[in-house]
């Protein structure tokens, strides 16, 4: 336990001294002796204690308490008085046994001898040995609750009713403060307006101190099941309820303000209402109050947050420079200032920070605005989700199906259940739209009368081409193959996706005004030199077409290929031994491929451990649903057999240190070695480019040499993205750098007139931050696409997946918790009485010549991303 000392924030009213301003405020919590030694221990100024009535009330009955937590209320429909007997022990034992707190009677005369009643009670509490004697003039919960909700019985005007008689109130505290030598405090009722004046007049009268109360009497909250029952335990009827807590605080502000505005700053006021923590006491100190009382969070929370609350009080005022508790009083009550005579200027919200994002979206490589596309199949609102899609470019149809959906990875909502089932949702609405005939609606610009080349028909190539055209480029696209799609045409299976879905995308482009010339490679049957010479800009987007095989003993025996060769080729393995060796999308579709082939046994061996695989874990799980073997923590060593592959001989790893990938290292362990059967090796570790001379600088393992930022190489003009560049990665990053090149040959050539823009660096969300808003939300799991049977798949070619229903994808859109700013929050437009919000292309953008400056939306922002732009110095 803390020492006195810690608790200590001395004032001085009416000669008492408090070790500090913070009271407990007559209620339940302060009836009883081992309450009050509690509230000593734990550091309070004071205790005001329970009500007592004399005689004994007509509503005296165990108590009955209600709590609801988003309305921040406490309620109650009874409540337990002491008798004066009851009253005067208590202050008796509290005298004894408590020396650091002050101690308050808190008294109602209910019977027939009137003022004279009031005045013995008065002098039993001060000879008991009371501090300070307290009437209670305000509890709405006993005669005004007959007058409220039942019949008036006729008896002696008692708490908030007797509040409201100013007379009388003034004759009370004369003929007290004539019979009594310790301070009279005097607590105001709320109900029926009126409380400066009457304060006032009790203060002139003699009281050394009045007091604001906040609580109100009030129709509690409604079981709307059971309307005309009670909502509290242990009790049949509704009734009017005594409404406290949080609630209450801007009322209990009000309340002493206006008292303290009335009489003055000569005067002594205690305040109540709503406060629980450490700055709500400073807010009353501001508006007036002298000293402060807690009852409900007494109830709530308990005495022990006093030590905490007031080393907040302690720590505020050092750094403000406060010595006093007093230095504080009254700062707020010349500075309110009346709805006439504000000053108020022009100016319009602003978003702080334009680019803050969803974790999806900043892990796509395109910014997909993917809460807002969840958000609208959420609402079901499928065409407004086709067309957010659709505003990121080409080939949304062909990465709804083999992306590897690096976006899922990131989801917050992972942290608390599962991720969202992105790509089962937007492979949902693409087929949606494909039932729905919808087609994209492209913008393209006039011809600017430029040309631009494009190499490689694959992902980066025809994405390049595409944002090339819109933008008003002629383009061909020259492709050394017969058929454009690149890699995606060639390597791609068909159990993971349709070519069709392919093909309707190239021919998209095609309407676009794209020229394709096949059968002619840039290098051999072109030059890159005369390409440049004939074209504005050249783009290269060759990929990496070219598997590796590593240098071990026995790769060059028969039946010993590459991953992309295997899948290509589709040589024959039935009833033959498939080992794949990788852990990546080709290696798992080489694996597939082989069972579709009729292999007897197919197996995966990977070097590292099954959360490092880059395949997605559900591409895994199929391939073990199909019967592929996965061997972890595996490399291979040599390849056996002495014409044609027989075996392969592997080491067991253990993990090191990341390594340059940031990923651990695979060692192999001594003595470790194994061997498999095997009539076929497939290698699917890595591809590069294939080997041309293009008349261009590379980083000496052929794979283009290009600028980070803007893609250009080392031929004026010439730009280069993809896996030509980086080396293997994902379609969508191969799409990424089809638009950024664009991006770059449009400002190149047009300069400021360039109509295409780069995406621009996201800003991620407070994970914590989120985490924290959304707790709240119940769990609920991830629902993951349908499969076909896998003994159905594995004899066909065709799609394994199930798209989702309707219902499906709107209840796993409906798990978003719409983190990032933009489309699928969309609060500050939801709310935007004017209209000055709105969402465009997954963004929220502000119409300033709308927006009034009402800031709103500002205190609705989940993220606190809208800050208020003041425009002019001049007052309207």
């Amino acid at each position: 336990m803390a020492s006195s000392n810690d608790f200590d924030i001395p004032v001085e009213v009416a000669g008492i001294r408090f070790r500090n301003p913070f009271y407990v405020a007559s209620g339940p919590t302060t009836m009883k002796i081992e309450q009050l030694k509690r509230i000593e221990e734990t550091g309070w100024g004071g205790a005001s204690l329970k009500l007592t009535l004399d005689p004994p009330p007509y509503i005296n009955r165990r108590p009955r308490y209600g709590y609801y937590e988003m309305e921040q209320a406490l309620t109650f429909t009874a409540e337990k008085r002491l008798t004066l007997e009851e009253l005067l022990k208590l202050i008796d034992a509290g005298r004894k046994e408590t020396s650091e707190i002050v101690l308050f009677s808190n008294i109602t005369y209910a019977g027939e001898k009137g003022i004279e009643g009031w005045v013995e009670m008065a002098k039993k509490c001060e000879n008991a040995g009371a501090h300070i004697n307290e009437l209670n003039m305000c509890c709405p919960n006993m005669s005004f609750n007959v007058e409220m909700s039942g019949e008036d019985t006729g008896g002696p005007k008692t708490g908030a009713s007797l509040g409201q008689n100013r007379d009388a109130i003034v004759q009370l505290v004369k003929a007290i403060k004539e019979e009594t030598s310790i301070p009279l405090f005097v607590k105001i009722t709320p109900e029926g307006g009126g409380q400066a004046e009457i304060a006032k007049a009790a203060l002139e009268a003699g009281a050394d101190a009045v007091g604001s109360n906040a609580n109100r009497l009030a129709v509690p909250p409604v079981n709307l099941d059971r309307p005309t029952k009670s909502m509290y335990h242990l009790q049949e009827e509704i009734g009017m309820a005594c409404m406290n807590s949080r609630w209450l605080l801007p009322l209990g502000k009000r309340d002493v303000y206006m008292i303290r505005r009335l009489v003055g700053p000569d005067h002594t006021l205690t305040a109540t209402g709503g406060v629980t923590f450490w700055r709500d006491a400073v807010e009353m100190a501001m508006c007036g109050a002298d000293l402060v009382g807690m009852c409900a969070s007494t109830l709530v929370y308990g005495y022990g947050f006093m030590p905490e609350f007031i080393q907040g009080v302690k720590q505020y005022m050092k750094e403000k420079g406060y010595k006093n508790f007093s230095d504080m009083r009254d700062i707020l009550v010349p500075a309110l200032t009346s709805a006439p005579d504000l000053t108020i200027y022009e100016g319009h919200a602003q978003k702080k920070d334009e680019n803050l994002s969803a974790p999806c979206r900043n892990a796509c490589p395109m910014q997909l605005p993917i809460q807002g596309i969840l958000a609208r199949v959420a609402q079901r609102k499928f065409k407004e989700a086709y067309d957010l899609i659709q505003s990121c470019g080409p080939l949304q149809e062909v990465c709804s199906r083999i992306c590897d959906h690096p976006c899922e990875a990131e989801c917050i909502r992972g942290q608390k259940d599962a991720p969202l089932n992105i790509m089962g949702v937007k492979r949902f609405v693409m087929d949606y739209a494909a039932e729905k005939g919808w087609e994209p609606e492209i913008e393209k610009e006039p011809s600017n009368g430029m040309k631009a080349a494009v190499v490689g028909a694959g992902p980066a190539g025809l994405s390049a081409a595409f944002h090339l055209a819109r933008a008003g480029y002629g383009v061909t696209v020259f492709e050394k193959e017969s058929k454009a799609g690149g890699t995606i045409k060639k390597y791609i299976p068909g159990f993971r996706m349709d070519i069709t879905y392919l093909d309707k995308e190239i021919e998209k482009i095609r309407q676009l005004g794209v020229k394709f010339t096949f059968d002619t490679a840039v290098g051999s049957d072109v030059s890159l030199e005369s390409l440049r010479g004939s074209h504005d800009a050249v783009f290269i987007g060759s990929g990496a077409q070219k598997g590796i095989i590593p240098e071990i003993k026995g790769v060059s025996l028969k039946g010993c290929t590459t991953g992309i060769d295997f899948i290509c080729g589709h040589p024959d393995v039935e009833g033959k031994t498939v080992v794949v060796v990788g852990g990546g999308f080709t290696a798992v579709d080489a694996a597939r491929t082989a069972v579709r082939g009729k292999a007897r046994e197919v197996f995966i061996l990977y070097r590292r451990n099954r959360e490092e695989m880059p395949a997605s874990r559900e591409e895994i799980a199929e391939a073990e649903d199909e019967g592929v073997r996965i061997v972890l923590l595996a490399s291979p060593i040599e390849i056996l057999g002495k014409e044609h592959v027989e075996g392969i001989r592997a080491a067991v790893n253990t993990l090191g240190d990341e390594d340059d990938s940031g990923r651990r290292r695979p060692d192999p362990l001594e003595g470790s070695e194994f061997s498999l059967d095997a009539d076929m090796v497939v290698f699917a570790v890595s591809q590069m480019p294939v080997s041309r001379d293009l008349g261009i600088d590379t980083d000496g393992r052929e794979y283009i040499a290009a600028d980070t930022e803007t893609g250009e190489t080392s031929m004026e003009g010439v730009f280069a993205g993809g896996d030509c560049v980086t080396g293997p990665q994902n379609i969508i990053s191969a799409v990424r750098a089809g638009y950024e090149a664009a991006c770059s040959i449009d400002m190149r050539l047009r300069g400021d007139e360039a109509v295409l823009e780069p995406n621009p660096e996201l800003a991620v969300v407070d994970v914590e931050d989120v985490l924290v808003r959304k707790g709240g939300e119940k769990r609920s799991d991830r629902l993951n696409t349908g499969l076909r049977p896998a003994e159905t798949r594995i004899s066909d070619s065709k799609d394994t997946v199930v798209t989702f229903t309707e219902d499906e994808a709107v209840a796993e859109a409906s798990r978003c918790m719409g983190c990032g700013c933009g489309a699928g929050c969309e609060v500050c437009s939801d709310i935007c009485t004017v209209f000055a919000w709105s969402v465009e292309g997954g963004r929220t953008v502000l119409e300033e010549e709308k927006c009034v400056g009402c800031g709103m939306c500002i205190w609705r922002c989940p993220n606190n991303n809208i800050e208020m732009i003041q425009t002019s110095d001049e007052p309207v």
